[in-house]
This record gives structure tokens, sequence and C-alpha cells, in this order.
């Protein structure tokens, strides 16, 4: 067995070796150039790094060659260690063409349209630290989701920063350090040693090939010096022992005290104080779609993803099978529980969410029929806009506008993912948008609003005829659910309200004047509901000890909870993983998916019954 161990790292170094220079197989090397530096073009410059004026040129030739905005330089002396944190970071197969890719680069230097960096309201310096860059490359990505791109640029000279600046880079460039990647070489080393001393032959050879990898993922990218080239695989070997306490050196130099820290924790302990129970409102009798009171509590549950206090108990109605929250949020409750779950402290992390992959957004795009030929789209509930971004790129020639309330729309605006965005309640502008737009889109919207009649009744009213009405909502009503009640993803208390049935909305939107011409549950399921479970379970042991809504501040004793509440969690991801896999071909056959959507089409001259249904003069006096 210990020989066996030492062979199979051996075949795992040589296959990350492997795996690592194939994801710079497209890392591009400048062409020489005599052309001027276009006028358009600025260079943000790393302190250290020499950035000679042939190199410049050959990067603007470049990026006008190719359609660039972002383009970030790799020297090429970059240090072949330096270069392999670049392969684990970015896949330059992927990179331009992944709209949704974290900006990551050398952070050297980097050459941006200046278009771009006054959309992102950044200076022009050469005076940078790696570390700033860092943060700046993962910024401007998201300006130029698709004319971003990395190359070799001959000429230009990389900093050669001391250990500490360069784990700091590291932590930088990671981003979440304590949390993969970063500690990945140290495992890799720690493999290495083990199989060592487990079978000395097979070790060296396991050595070897480690310190070998380096310069054979460099080859024919970077041209890194002599002494480089020797002394990396030394350092490869004996450093990454001193690696943890360097970077937790670096986490305390690099990372200064939040100032909102303390008056964010203080404000969210002052509204606990006062009591959650009056965030909510008064318990309701009656079923707020139908009216009936035959009302049956189907779960009970706390707050699943941040654990912020408060229980939220979930009711179905026996007539019409509507399940919501009662007693519901209250104004001042959405904004305690919605703060810093989209933005704020959790900002970068929900975007990272939405920014996973870009299937289900394109499957969206698709669901208009082939004869809707839309000039203007408008999205409502939109986020952070990576709907409208993915869609515009589908559908050229559509404009894309949005609706939402949180910050991330209005920094999607600034991006360009979305052409304008309303930072307004949907129903507040009816009279604005009335006749503007061939399609609206509700993607997990209807769920979060107090009233989703009224914002049917305000979509009716401002489609015009012909216009199609796209809505997906998680599916309450189907086994899901049933199975894992309070810790259901789909049931995310206490942000959701409302779980419409499937037929009642499409009898409230025919009310409307509006004819549905297409339902789907098997091509919107989302995979993970016991995936998710072990997720809340982690949370519910020890959230991260820092959130300032929690009753006692972060310890050494509580930091070690989560870290054993994430040691004994992991090994139950894999069975979680199996059980969604088999219960996948049950769930996606009829009407058993997680979510479904319902595409509806406006009918031309049709009035709303009266069952449901108001003009935009009546709902802008409302």
């Amino acid at each position: 067995m210990r020989r066996w161990f030492a062979i199979t790292t051996c075949v795992l170094v040589t296959a990350n070796g492997v795996r690592l220079r194939l994801r710079l197989r497209d890392l591009a090397r400048a062409a020489r150039s005599a052309d001027p530096v276009a006028g358009t073009h600025a260079f943000l410059v790393a302190d250290g790094v020499g950035l000679p004026d042939e190199a410049r040129r050959a990067a603007s030739a470049h990026a006008l060659r190719e359609g660039l905005e972002v383009l970030d330089l790799v020297p090429e002396d970059l240090s072949a260690e330096r270069l392999l944190d670049l392969a684990r970071l970015v896949d330059t197969s992927r990179y331009r063409g992944n709209r949704f890719a974290a900006g990551r680069g050398a952070n050297q230097a980097l050459l941006v349209d200046r278009r771009v960096l006054a959309r992102a309201g950044i200076e022009e310096r050469e005076d940078y630290s790696p570390l700033e860059l860092a943060e700046l490359t993962r910024r401007l990505k998201q300006y130029a989701p698709s004319t971003s791109d990395l190359v070799v640029v001959a000429g230009l000279t990389a900093s050669r920063p001391g250990a500490a600046q360069r784990v700091r880079g590291q932590v930088a460039a990671y981003r979440h350090p304590f949390q993969g990647l970063a500690f990945l070489p140290a495992a890799r080393a720690a493999a290495v040693a083990a199989s060592c001393v487990a079978s000395p032959g097979w070790g060296l050879a396991a050595a070897a090939l480690s310190a070998a990898q380096p310069a054979a993922v460099a080859a024919g990218r970077v041209s890194p010096g002599a002494r480089d080239t020797l002394a990396g695989p030394a350092r490869r070997l004996v450093g990454w022992p001193g690696f943890a306490v360097d970077l937790a050196r670096a986490r305390r130099a690099g990372v200064g005290p939040d100032p909102e820290a303390s008056p964010r924790r203080r404000r969210y302990q002052e509204e606990i104080a006062a009591g959650v129970e009056g965030l909510l409102e008064t318990r309701r009798d009656t079923c707020p779609w139908c009216g009936s009171a035959a009302l049956a509590l189907r779960a009970e549950s706390g707050d699943t993803t941040l654990r912020k206090p408060g229980l939220f108990r979930y009711e179905q109605c026996a007539d019409c099978a509507l399940i919501f929250q009662n007693p519901r949020l209250t104004p001042a409750g959405l904004d305690f529980y919605y703060r810093d779950f989209y933005d704020g402290l959790n900002a970068e992390r929900a975007e990272g969410m939405f920014g996973a992959s870009d299937l289900g957004y394109r499957a969206r795009a698709a669901l208009l029929p082939p004869e809707a030929k839309p000039a203007n789209w408008l999205d409502v509930g939109a986020g952070h806009g990576h709907f409208c971004l993915v869609a515009a790129g589908m559908l050229p020639g559509v404009g894309f506008d949005a609706v939402d309330m949180g910050d991330g729309i209005d920094a999607a605006e600034r991006r360009g993912w979305v052409r304008h965005a309303y930072r307004k309640m949907f129903p507040e502008i009816v009279d604005e948008i009335a006749g503007r737009y061939d399609v609206i889109s509700m993607f997990h919207y209807l769920e979060h609003t107090p009233d989703p009649k009224l914002e049917l009744d305000t979509a009716a009213a401002a489609l015009p005829a012909g216009g199609h009405l796209i809505i997906e909502v998680p599916h309450g009503q189907g086994p899901s659910f049933k199975l894992f009640r309070g810790l259901w993803v789909g049931l995310c208390p206490p942000q959701h309200l409302h779980f419409i049935p499937p037929d009642e909305l499409v009898k409230a939107l025919a009310d409307r004047g509006l004819t549905t011409v297409t339902t789907q549950f098997s091509q919107a399921h989302l995979f993970g509901d016991a995936v998710a479970v072990v997720y809340y379970l982690a949370q519910k042991l020890q959230p991260n000890p820092t959130l300032p809504w929690l009753p006692d501040e972060a310890t050494p004793a509580r930091w070690a909870r989560r870290v054993a509440a994430l040691a004994v969690t992991a090994p139950l991801y894999p069975v979680a993983f199996a059980v969604d896999a088999l219960m996948l071909p049950y769930l996606l056959t009829g009407r058993r998916a997680n979510i479904y959507r319902v595409v509806a089409r406006k009918e031309p001259d049709s009035a709303p019954t009266a069952a449901g249904g108001a003009s935009a003069a009546t709902l802008a006096g409302r």
C-alpha cells in the first residue's frame, strides 16, 4: 500500500502538470509592432515592473487586432512558479469566451481601453502594488466580460517581490485562499514528502517530477532566468512548510480592519434586541391567493443560508394549493433579511453563485417561440444582470433593461451588462414602461414579492399586444419540498414568500389576457437539492463566526468549531450528490421538477376578466 501511494502520487503530479500546461495552451505571444500606441489605450503598471515602449506598442497592436478592451500583460521573464500560479487560476482557452470568468492575471501590468477605465472609475497609474492590480484585474473583467484576455509580451520585465509580498499577491489572486486553491501546492508537497517516507524510490521520483513541473509547464510560454530555473525547484521542495506562516502574516499585514465592522454589528445587535418577532406581520387566517380559510402548516424553518435569527412558518391552502409564509415579513423585515445577502457582506459570494454557469441563462434566453422577434426586453428582479449579459450575446440587436432594488443592478448598468436599470419597485414604473417592451421576464422573482397578483397586473398592463411574459419560479408543490421541507433549497426562508401552483399561475395569466404558450418542468429542474442540505447543515453547526448578526463575536474556539463543521460535513457531499443523481430520473418526469417555467403571450385586443388584472392607469393610482 505504501508503494502504491507513492506511485499514485507520481501519476497525480504528472497529470496535474499536463493539466496546468493545457490551461495555458491559448496563452498568446504579442508580435512586435512599429505602430504607435493607440490613443485609447492606457497602461496600469505594478511598481517594479519594466514596460518599455516596444512592449507597449506590441501590446497595443495585439489588443487592436484581437478587439480587446482589457489585456493582462504577462512578462516574458515571469518566474516559472508564478506562471504555475497563473495556470491554476486561469484557463486561457475559456477566459475570453467565458463572460463570468473571474478576472485574474499575472498582476504585473494591464492594458485597458480608457472608456472602460472611465466606466469603472479607475485611475490611470503606473505605481500600483501587485495586490492592487489583482483587485483591478478582477474588477475590469466585469466591465469587459467578453473582451478581456492575457498575452505574453517580450521586453516586459517582472517585478521581484520579497517573500511576504509574493504571498500577499497569491492571497489576492486566489481571492479565497483559506478555502482551497492556495493550499493545493502545500498539499502536493505533503504528499510528495509522505511518498519519500513510504517508498523512497518512488518518492524520489515524485519529488523529481514535482521539482521539474514548473519548468515543464513554463517551457515555450515564458523564459525565466537560469537563477529562477535552478532555485525554483529548491524553493518548491523546502519552502512550502513556511507557506502557512507567511500566509498568516500576509493576512494580518495585507488585510486591514473593516471600518464598517463595528457599526454594522452594533446596528444588527440593536435590531435583534428589539425583537425579530416585530419584523413579521400578524398571522392571517385566509389564503392570500383565493381567500380560503383551509390552511395547514407545511414547514417551519429558520434562516438556512445566513443564520440570521427568527423562525418562519409556511402554510398551504387546501383549496388552491398555494404555499405561503404566514405570518409574512414586514417591509422592515424584508430589509433586515435581504441586507448583506445579495450585496454588502455577501456581494462577492452572491455574484460568484450567479456566475457559476451560463447554461441556465442560455436556456431562459431560448424560451421565446421562433416567431417572436423582440427588440426590447425587460428583466424584472434582474439581480446583478447575469441573464441580460448572456442573453444579449445570444440575441444581437435586442436591448436589455432591468428592474431590481439591490445595489447589484446599478453595478450592472455601469458595467454595461444592462442598457438601463430601474432601481424601483416594478408596479411603480408601469406608466413609464407601458408598451415599450416586447418581452418581460421574471426569473425567480414572483416568490419574493408580497403581492404576486399585483406584479402580474403590472406585467399585463405594460405589455403590448403580442408581447410575451416569461416566468420561472420554484415548484413548491413538487416532491422536493415534500421530502426536504424546511431544508429544501427552493424554500430559501425567509426571503421566499409565495409558491404559486402551476395551474393557478396559468389561470391567473388567462384572467389578465395572457395565453400560455409553453410550460416547462423537467427542462427547468435545478440539480442539487440534497447537496444544499449538507451546506445548510454546516451553516447550522457553525456559520462564519465574523457574521455581525451572531450573538457572539469571533473567537479562536468558534473558528475551530467552524473548521470542524466543514470537516464533518465535507464527506457528506459525495453522498448527497449521489442521492441527487439517483433522484434525477424521477424528478425529470411529469411535473415533479423543483422549478417550472411559463411563457405567455398577450393576445391582441385582450381585456382582463373580472377575476384579475388592472389597467396601467389603475395601477399607477394604487
